[in-house]
């Protein structure tokens, strides 16, 4: 299977409708497919927008051409009712058929928590998940009411009037044997945002072996992960994420839900770190070839579509490079 290379806007460096050109321009330049991640408030307080996707999408895929769409990713079960989510989800393929996508995680407290009175740990998030992923399959393949009455969510009476046209193929956010073994069984696909050798040495097999007890084979499925690359002169680039502290601090800060205690932290962090590891960790080049490898190791380790966005500098420099310089190498 080919690699797919799609474009990830992230939605918190600019406004909605700059996402959309931005957007526009990524599949002039080549990309296959544009996503976008589901936040309420931003990871860290120094990026300055996080809007809503799911009017957003409505906007990009009547100005884009055919081609994929999808989140990275939803938590379809604490900020949301997951019967509205899958109105909302039914209505843009209903208008737009067969490409959306949802890719679906357990949540991080800084878009969960406000919104619950008390902010559940993983086992019981993933589990709420679940169900709510099936009672959205439900709806979405129902023509008469349903009544659902679960661990979690109980509803009567409901049924979407306007249904998805297609199916929606869902993505389960994948990292250790858990995630993967619930994607195997519970998801179409599994989307990461891991690199090329915990792809290889971990989450491949612990996934391969969710998908043989699911009765299932790597060649049903799609691995995802997401890639930041930033092209242009790495000594500015790299002043640009100290002096806006752009970083993403461990997996501890996940369970925080205020941005500008992460913030914090993540000031901290980089103050620690050297120019050299702060490069490696935001893919920061003016080589081409540097891409070149790095999207030949993800395919290597078994990504079949890898989701490009920056998160410093002009978007528009790595987008350039992309289509004069990487994209023909895969062709």
């Amino acid at each position: 299977m080919a690699l797919e290379i799609h474009y990830n806007v992230y939605g918190c460096f600019r406004d909605p409708r700059s996402d959309v050109k931005l957007a526009k321009e990524a599949i002039n330049a080549g990309f296959e497919g544009i996503w976008i991640g589901d936040h309420f408030l931003p990871w860290i307080d120094s990026r300055p927008y996080s809007h809503h996707v799911l009017p957003w999408f409505g906007s990009l895929m009547n100005e884009i051409p055919d081609v994929p769409v999808g989140t990275s990713v939803t938590c379809p079960m604490l900020r949301y009712r997951p019967p509205l989510l899958a109105q909302a989800i039914a209505t843009l393929d209903n208008m737009y058929p067969g490409r959306f996508n949802l890719g679906v995680g357990v949540g991080e407290a800084l878009n969960e928590a406000h919104f619950v009175d008390t902010y559940p740990g993983w086992d019981e998030r993933a589990e709420k998940m679940i169900e709510a992923l099936a009672l959205m399959d439900r709806l979405w393949n129902s023509d008469r009411y349903i009544r659902h009455k679960g661990k979690y969510f109980d509803y009567e009476h409901l049924k979407l009037y306007t249904p998805p046209k297609e199916h929606i193929p869902i993505h389960w956010a994948g990292w250790g044997p858990k995630s993967c073994a619930y994607a195997a069984k519970h998801a179409d696909h599994l989307i990461t945002a891991a690199p090329a050798d915990t792809i290889a040495d971990r989450i491949i097999p612990n996934y391969e072996r969710g998908l043989e007890k699911a009765g299932r084979s790597m060649s049903d499925v799609d691995i995802t992960t997401e890639l930041a690359i930033n092209f242009g002169n790495s000594e500015e680039l790299i002043t640009r994420i100290r002096e806006r502290g752009e970083y993403i601090p461990a997996d501890r800060e996940r369970y925080n839900p205020d941005p500008r205690s992460i913030q914090r932290v993540a000031t901290n962090e980089l103050a620690t770190m050297t120019d050299k590891e702060i490069a490696e960790n935001n893919t920061i080049t003016d080589d081409p070839n540097d891409i070149i490898e790095e999207l030949h190791r993800l395919e290597d380790a078994g990504v079949t579509r890898v989701l490009i966005g920056s998160n410093v500098g002009n978007p528009m420099e790595t987008i350039q490079a992309f289509e004069s310089e990487v994209f023909p190498s895969f062709s």
